[in-house]
């Protein structure tokens, strides 16, 4: 076959194979053509083909070039370690000495074990309080013996021991104001629940060295910040119901029944006959009964000469000196005694004198419940 016979051949088959194409495409109810002509085939296979002779001629190439390569692969990586070459050769005989990595010294093993001692002390203070574990910090690599790493994490645990004892104060001091607007005195409160206290002596740290200034500090305000909200607990700041709305306020208002300005000891919530009434605080169960002006009514001691009343109840639902804790159900909404609707009668008594209810209902909100 000739060269001219071979040619027609080649163009016939193209002619074939590469004729004009259309391509239909169908989107949101439309239809487009895209034509693609003979002469765009032929460049696209063109290119194709570039690309891949190009490509396997570089391929070839790096072969050639490797095996024409006289230099063997030792020496051409030995310049790039030339701390290794440098070594001095162990004597005919004898066996290479092999390269121990640096001891830790003596004060270098302290310091580690303190600061994990710390730690340790940390996670307990904050796990104690918060409830959960405290994460623990990791350098993310090996220490060397020049390293200041341990420097930097000492003066850390160290201000974060410093900062959470200024955290604490802080909220022990927020606390405070708010007792003193109920005209409550919060390190008296925090004295008197000091006063049956006991326990074997187990000293802290426990194993028998001194702690740190900075985690003493932080001990100190941990337990101090304890003690003020142990008192706090025993101060009325929860609601007695949880959907009800107020009716009525504490102090001077028209008589329901009368209409003359008389004087009302509590805050009334209106609500459902036999919805739920919650203890206002923790604290024991003084009164059960039937009392004039209140119908039935509950009456909770909480200590430190702070109780609360629950009147016009249509049952109750704890029994005389029961100890219940805050938020637990007492008794059941109801309309008794003086009273011109379903309704609870809640009353805070402070030595015997009735008060305000709605700051500690507040007070409840700065302790985030």
């Amino acid at each position: 076959m000739s060269r001219n016979s071979s040619w027609q051949a080649v163009a016939a088959w193209s002619r074939q194979t590469f004729v004009d194409r259309e391509l239909f495409l169908r989107s949101d109810g439309r239809v487009r053509f895209i034509r693609v002509s003979r002469r765009t085939q032929l460049r696209a296979v063109a290119a194709g083909a570039l690309v891949l002779l190009v490509w396997a001629g570089g391929t070839l190439t790096a072969i050639v070039v490797s095996l024409r390569s006289s230099d063997p692969l030792p020496s051409r990586v030995m310049p790039a370690t030339p701390v290794l070459a440098a070594a001095p050769l162990p004597p005919p005989g004898h066996a290479p000495t092999p390269r121990a990595a640096p001891a830790a010294s003596p004060a270098h093993t302290a310091m580690i074990r303190e600061l994990l001692r710390r730690q340790r002390l940390i996670e307990q203070l904050v796990t104690s309080r918060l409830g959960q574990p405290v994460a623990r910090p990791s350098l993310g690599r090996p220490v060397a013996a020049d390293d200041d790493t341990l420097g930097a994490l000492d003066a850390g645990q160290q201000a974060l021991a410093r900062g959470l004892a200024q955290a604490f104060d802080a909220d022990r001091a927020r606390r405070g104001a708010a007792l003193r607007r109920l005209g409550l005195d919060a390190e008296a409160l925090a004295a008197r629940g000091r006063r049956a206290q006991g326990g074997p002596l187990i000293p802290w740290p426990d194993d028998g060295t001194a702690a740190p200034a900075a985690l003493e500090r932080l001990a100190a305000a941990v337990a101090h910040w304890t003690a003020v909200g142990d008192g706090a607990a025993t101060v009325p700041s929860g609601r007695p119901t949880r959907e009800s709305s107020r009716t009525s306020g504490f102090g001077v208002r028209s008589d329901p029944f009368s209409g003359r300005p008389t004087f009302h000891a509590g805050l009334d919530f209106r609500g459902r006959y036999g919805e739920p009434i919650f203890a206002a605080a923790a604290g024991r169960v003084s009164f059960v009964g039937e009392r004039s002006g209140y119908g039935r009514l509950v009456e909770i001691d909480h200590g430190n000469g702070i109780a609360s009343r629950y009147g016009h109840l249509s049952a109750a639902e704890v029994t005389l000196g029961q100890h219940v804790e805050r938020g637990q159900t007492v008794a059941r909404m109801g309309s008794t005694g003086r009273s011109t609707g379903t309704h609870v009668h809640f009353e805070v008594r402070l030595h015997g004198t009735a008060v305000d209810p709605q700051p500690f209902l507040t007070f409840g909100d700065t302790r985030g419940k």
